[in-house]
């Protein structure tokens, strides 16, 4: 059932902006929409109807359909990248848990494999990665869609990453003279190995297969950084 009957207008009859609210709620309803029936099948009738609101404002809101995916990707990215600076629930066992200023504690490779670990957690979440699944089967046909293939690695991750490695370069623990790329380097090396071993998210990965990843890349930047 639909609470509304279009844009707001204000004394001058000019259309209100977008409502926080409204926005976010047409957003979720697109992800459970495009992941239930596909791009194709998705109907801005449907997304309304799950959305409570009106047709007409989630095209106030997105403009058309290929709009509306785009931004619904968009949205999940942010979601779950936040996730990884908020902790819980984007865990994967003891070693992935904990706020980023947490991997300042320990060695820089101990740091690291939790790190990885955190990663593997936000990469392999089960609704982002039915979501990843559902662009890349999409754009083949729709190459309009191609801008919703332009994730790279998480910035958020590589952020904090890029800190922690030049706080360690300070201390003199290791010397990294590139920290940012350096950090793409190794959280894109997380994320090949994951989405390999899991089957771009269509398996969960066994904690020791995990750690296995995590290991071969920090051992790896250990070795490449070590003063």
């Amino acid at each position: 059932m639909r609470t509304d009957s279009g844009p707001r207008r204000g004394a001058a009859g000019r259309p209100v902006g977008p409502q926080p609210a409204k926005r976010q709620a047409i957003l979720e309803a697109a992800v459970a929409v495009f992941l239930r029936e596909g791009y194709d099948r998705a109907s801005v009738d449907v997304i309304a109807d799950e959305a409570r609101v009106s047709k007409q404002t989630v095209y106030n809101h997105f403009g058309d359909k290929e709009r509306l995916f785009i931004a619904a990707v968009e949205e999940e990215r942010e979601r779950v990248a936040a996730g990884f600076a908020a902790g819980s629930p984007y865990t994967l066992g003891p070693d992935g848990a904990g706020p980023p200023e947490a991997y300042d504690s320990g060695d820089a490779r101990t740091a690291l494999l939790a790190f990885g670990h955190r990663v593997l957690a936000v990469l392999l979440d089960a609704r982002a990665s039915a979501l990843r699944r559902l662009v890349i089967a999409e754009v083949a046909r729709h190459p309009s869609l191609r801008p919703a293939c332009a994730e790279g690695e998480p910035q958020q991750l590589v952020k904090y990453l890029a800190e922690m490695l030049g706080r360690r370069t300070g201390s003199g623990e290791l010397s990294v003279p590139d920290p940012a790329t350096a950090a793409r380097q190794f959280v894109a090396l997380i994320i090949q190995q994951g989405l390999y071993q899991s089957m771009y998210g269509t398996r969960p990965l066994a904690e020791d297969e995990a750690t296995a990843v995590c290991e071969s890349a920090a051992d790896l930047l250990v070795r490449a950084y070590g003063p």
